[in-house]
C-alpha cells in the first residue's frame, strides 16, 4: 500500500490561528503530511470558513451548516453535533479520489501511521478481506459502565473508501430523536451515565447501527439495550467487521482528550485492542507473539470482571461517586485509588 493511495479527510471547524486552548491546525496538517508523505489531504469544513492562503491541503470541500441539534446529554449545554459531522465528513469522502481514505478530525494529528502496519498484518491474517479500523477511545464497552452496543469510536477511522463512504452515509439525526428522553423514561435498569442521555442513541451508535443494520446484525431497541442477541451480534460484528487499535498503534494524537489514556475508569470503559483481540481472534492463530498476548488478556479480563462486580454492588453510591463536585470525598478517594490498584493488577 503506497501513502500515495491513501486520501486524508480533515472534518469539521477549525480556527487559522492558534487558540487559548494551544489547538494548532496548522501544525496538525504539517506533523501529519510529515508522517504521510505524497498522501492527499481533503479539508473539509463550512461555508464561509476562514481558509488562510498556504494553508497545507490539497483541496476544500466547503458545505452548508446544517446547525446543531438539542444537547446529547440532559445536564449538557454544547448542541449536538451530529448532522454536522455527517454533512461534512459525507461530502470529504466523496471528494476522495484514492482507494483508501482516512477520516479525522481536525483536532487532532497523526506522529506516526503506524495504522497501516496494523492494517495490512491483519489483512494477510484475513486472506485479503478488508476491515474498518477504527480507535478504541471511546469505543465503549457494553458491558460496563455505558452499556451502549455499538458505540463505535468516530475519532479516527481508516480502510477503503467505498468502505467509509457506506458506514458514513446516515441520514441525519431528527428533532424528535434529539429530545427523546426529555420526554420518555430511561429503560428502568440504567445507570447513572445513560439516564444522563437526550438523544435517543448515542451519535456513535447513530452513525454505526445503520451500516450494522444494513449487513444484518441486530442492533439495539433502545439506547441501552443489552439483550443477549444484540450483545452477540455486536460481538460478531466487531469480530468481522472491524479492528480497534489503541491511539499510540495508530500514530493519533488528540490533545484536548491526552487525559483520557491516564484514566484508571476510561481504560477499563472502553473496548482497548486486548479486548478487541480477545473478541476477534480468541485462539490469536497466526500470532508469534501469542503466549504473551494470551496472559495479557487473561490479566485484562480479570481486571474488566472485577470492575463490574464493584460497579453492581456499589449502585446505592454512584452518585456520590461520580460527582465531579465533590473530588475529595473520602469514599470518591478510596474508590480512586481501588481502581488505580485495578489498573495495575
Amino acid at each position: 500500500m503506497k501513502t500515495a493511495d491513501i486520501t486524508l479527510v480533515f472534518q469539521g471547524q477549525f480556527k487559522p490561528y492558534v487558540t487559548r486552548d494551544h489547538e494548532d491546525f496548522a501544525r496538525n496538517l504539517k506533523l501529519t503530511r510529515k508522517v504521510l508523505p505524497g498522501a492527499p489531504i481533503i479539508l473539509s469544513t463550512w461555508e464561509g470558513a476562514d481558509v488562510p492562503p498556504g494553508l497545507a491541503v490539497d483541496a476544500v470541500v466547503e458545505s452548508a451548516d446544517p446547525g446543531g441539534l438539542a444537547p446529547l446529554k440532559l445536564d449538557d449545554l454544547k448542541a449536538n453535533n451530529i448532522n454536522r459531522q455527517l454533512v461534512s465528513t459525507q461530502a470529504g469522502l466523496a471528494a476522495v479520489a484514492t482507494p483508501y481514505a482516512v477520516k479525522m478530525r481536525t483536532d487532532c494529528f497523526l506522529e506516526h501511521a503506524g495504522f497501516i502496519d496494523y492494517a495490512l498484518e491483519q489483512r494477510k491474517l484475513d486472506q485479503g478481506r478488508e476491515r474498518l479500523l477504527a480507535c478504541s477511545f471511546f469505543t465503549l464497552d457494553p458491558t460496563l459502565f455505558e452499556r451502549l452496543p455499538y458505540h463505535l469510536s468516530d475519532w479516527f477511522h481508516f480502510g477503503p473508501t467505498a468502505l467509509l463512504r457506506e458506514y458514513w452515509s446516515t441520514a441525519p439525526m431528527s428533532n424528535k430523536d434529539a429530545r427523546q428522553y426529555e420526554t420518555q423514561a430511561h429503560a428502568s435498569s440504567s445507570s447513572l451515565f445513560e439516564r444522563k442521555f437526550r438523544a435517543r442513541y448515542a451519535v456513535e451508535q447513530h452513525v454505526c447501527m445503520q451500516f450494522a443494520r444494513s449487513h444484518g446484525y441486530a442492533c439495539p431497541r433502545f439506547l441501552n439495550d443489552v439483550s443477549e442477541d444484540v450483545l452477540t451480534a455486536y460481538r460478531r460484528f466487531l469480530a468481522q467487521e472491524v479492528m480497534l487499535l489503541d491511539p499510540w498503534q495508530i500514530g493519533l494524537r488528540f490533545e484536548k482528550y491526552g487525559w483520557v489514556a491516564g484514566s484508571p475508569f476510561q481504560r477499563l470503559n472502553n473496548l482497548m485492542h486486548l479486548d478487541w483481540l480477545a473478541i476477534a481472534d480468541p485462539h490469536l492463530a497466526g500470532r508469534t507473539d501469542a503466549p504473551q498476548l494470551r496472559s495479557l488478556i487473561r490479566q485484562r479480563q480479570h481486571q474488566k470482571a472485577l470492575a463490574r462486580r464493584a460497579f453492581r454492588y456499589s449502585r446505592a453510591l454512584h452518585t456520590l461517586l461520580f460527582d465531579p463536585n465533590r473530588p475529595r470525598h473520602p469514599v470518591r478517594r478510596l474508590a480512586a485509588r481501588f481502581a488505580r490498584r485495578l489498573a495495575r493488577s
